[in-house]
């Protein structure tokens, strides 16, 4: 059996696939549709400046205070716009039409206005309006192929009579990654310059699907060409879902695919602090402690997990309960004062402002077994405060300078834990390691190191394995795409794969999460170009609530709905504080159509976001999960990613 495609050529961005590739027969409605058609304008006149020199033309107005009240377009930004016009040459100093270049221009303009067709595509299995416009003309006419060997994907008779809107056209060409320039710019677009036929015609593209060596999962070709297609991807996980038929025909691919290959093990040398005893009585420090399965130094933000942790089990071991009821029955003004009182009698510098009072909740999180750096800090100085035998005093005789030490550390880790700064890639031992391994020991003398350097791994390995991770990265994203990334966030996704790579079912997933945390602030921080909307702090969350329930991107999380107003003002200033207050900010001043059409893509785009915060907490809780959890999270965020980045 044969069945007609549209012809857009053979798109295959896949690289490194298991088996070969299949086709999907997917079906869709073509509506005929006509928009204005921009003029292919060499001198790149934007509409204000188009405006401003027809007005100057028609009316001879060349002051910028008539011009202004003749547009109604600020005094400030008229006079831009005619020093734009100046230095593009067809003003003078006077704002006097230069003759020659502009008649030209006038000319060109006439001789090319006027509309044009194109074909708006809307898919018939899920209802989704495809990203692409096909301009009809002499040099584009509409091909068609035929295939024998292809999957049919079934219409849905409910979307075969819902017409697109001129909105549904808008959102298309906005979407597109490269716009004609027939067709303008989608901005200046009105709804009442688009027509649409009523009667469409009937097709089906071209997809095809391959099973990825990188992660296991299916990828499916963008039919227009051009890397691959996320909203038929999301589409097609929303069929087999509802699709028994369509669900087994992709397992027992896989089966026939599967190779039962085991993944190669890698051998780990124990520390002499990795033993049993350890292990029960301080599993949250041995778990920080252990290095990741590639990487032969512990990377920043471990050390400062590390010295929590430790600062915890010292406090743990001791009676603690008449420090924290010192600390509840002290008003919050007062705190200072104890930590300054406890740090002269142990010989400790403090800084004068660098520590907050601690709130009760911080408290209340201690004795449920967390560890933060300032609520250790804290209870483990007003205990050495009080005991003289205790294992700060020792630290303090030898580290005056301590606790700013563990502030610069604090530092630190902050910039690369929320998507800032550039990436180390703990090539060398860190100068903080040496400190952090003297600390812990002084504090819990069970904890001891060897005197090796770090473990060895084979370099040639390793050096294959960050090779595998660009490529399944640039093959994910596709090149068009990985070169948009910039530096820092293509190496952050590049050390999340590679960690992938070597992962076992059961290892710690905690530098995983870490990694695709601060990969995602650092993407959200890249689209936060709007400007502030004018509401008061307290509106924040409930307006970014409102916005999201409209576009459908569904209710926010608790982890959204209780970050600190405090971080999403600074945030919508600029200065990125947490991956949650981005998240706000972003809704905030993103536009409705782009969210709409975020919601259109990808359904989960919140709660996918709000699960890596959540696995994430405070970045020092051992996470072992199954290798196939991982992956999908890993799948979450990428997705995540080409969202923001193809909206």
């Amino acid at each position: 059996m044969s069945l007609k495609f549209l012809d857009y050529g053979k798109p295959n961005p896949f690289r490194g696939t298991i088996g070969k590739p299949r086709k999907l027969a997917w079906p869709v409605n073509a509506y005929r549709i006509t928009l204005p058609k921009a003029p292919e304008d060499s001198d790149g006149l934007n509409p204000f400046e188009r405006v401003i020199l027809k007005i100057i033309d028609a009316c001879g107005i060349r002051e910028p205070e008539a011009l202004a009240r003749e547009t109604c377009i600020p005094i400030d930004f008229v006079q831009c716009i005619l020093l734009r016009l100046q230095d593009k040459a067809f003003i003078d100093e006077y704002n006097e039409i230069i003759v020659p270049k502009y008649d030209g221009w006038k000319k060109r303009e006439e001789e090319e206005s006027g509309f044009v067709t194109a074909l708006l595509f809307h898919e018939l299995a899920t209802g989704k309006i495809l990203p692409f416009l096909h301009q009809l003309d002499d040099n584009n006419l509409l091909k068609t192929k035929e295939e024998e060997r292809f999957k049919k994907i079934l219409e849905n008779d409910e979307y075969k009579d819902t017409p697109p809107t001129p909105r549904d056209a808008i959102i298309a060409l906005r979407a597109m990654k490269k716009r004609s320039k027939a067709f303008g710019d989608a901005t200046y677009l009105k709804l009442e310059q688009i027509t649409i036929a009523n009667e469409p015609e009937f097709y089906h593209l071209d997809c095809p699907i391959a099973i990825q060596k990188s992660d296991g999962e299916f990828r499916i070709a963008n039919p227009f060409g051009n890397g691959f297609s996320l909203l038929l991807e999301n589409a097609f996980n929303h069929l087999l879902e509802q699709n028994k038929n369509l669900s087994d025909w992709i397992m027992d691919w896989r089966e026939n695919l599967s190779n039962h290959k085991q993944d190669q093990q890698i051998a780990i040398e124990k520390e002499p602090y990795d033993n049993d005893a350890n292990w029960r009585h301080y599993p949250n420090l041995i778990s920080n402690l252990r290095l990741d399965r590639n990487k032969r130094y512990r990377s920043i933000e471990q050390i400062h997990a590390i010295l929590e942790w430790a600062l915890f089990y010292t406090c743990a071991q001791r009676s603690f309960d008449t420090v924290v009821n010192q600390l509840k029955i002290t008003h919050q003004s007062g705190h200072s004062n104890l930590l300054k009182e406890a740090g002269r009698k142990i010989g400790l510098n403090l800084p004068q402002h660098e520590f907050l009072p601690i709130k009760m909740g911080r408290l209340d999180d201690f004795l449920s077994g967390k560890a933060h750096m300032e609520t250790v800090l804290y209870i483990a100085l007003l205990m050495a405060g009080n005991d003289a035998s205790h294992p700060l005093r020792r630290i303090a005789s030898q580290h005056q300078d301590f606790v700013m030490q563990l502030i610069d550390i604090r530092k630190k880790r902050n910039d690369p834990a929320h998507g800032k700064g550039k990436l180390r890639k703990n090539e060398t031992e860190l100068p903080e390691e040496a400190f952090m391994r003297e600390i812990v020991t002084v504090l819990l003398p069970d904890i001891w190191f060897s005197n090796t350097p770090g473990t060895e791994i084979d370099r040639d390995a390793v050096a294959d394995s960050l090779f595998e991770a660009r490529t399944n990265i640039q093959n994910e994203f596709t090149f068009g795409l990985f070169n948009r990334l910039g530096i820092n966030l293509q190496d952050r996704l590049i050390y999340a794969e590679r960690f992938w790579l070597f992962y076992q079912d059961g290892d710690d997933a905690l530098a995983f999460i870490r990694d695709l945390y601060a990969a995602l602030q650092a993407t959200f921080t890249n689209f936060q170009d709007g400007l502030p909307p004018e509401i008061s702090e307290s509106e924040f969350v409930q307006k970014a609530t409102e916005k999201a329930a409209s576009a459908g991107l569904g209710e926010l999380p608790e982890c959204l709905r209780t970050v600190k107003l405090d971080a999403i003002r600074k945030t919508l200033q600029g200065d990125s504080q947490t991956l949650g207050a981005c998240v706000l900010a972003f809704l905030l001043v993103t536009d409705d159509d782009v969210l709409c059409s975020i919601a259109g893509i990808q359904p989960s785009f919140i709660s996918d976001v709000a699960e890596i915060i959540i696995r994430r907490g405070h970045g020092n809780d051992p996470l072992p999960l199954p290798k196939k959890d991982i992956g999908k999270l890993r799948k979450s965020t990428y997705s995540t990613i080409k969202t923001l980045l193809e909206s």
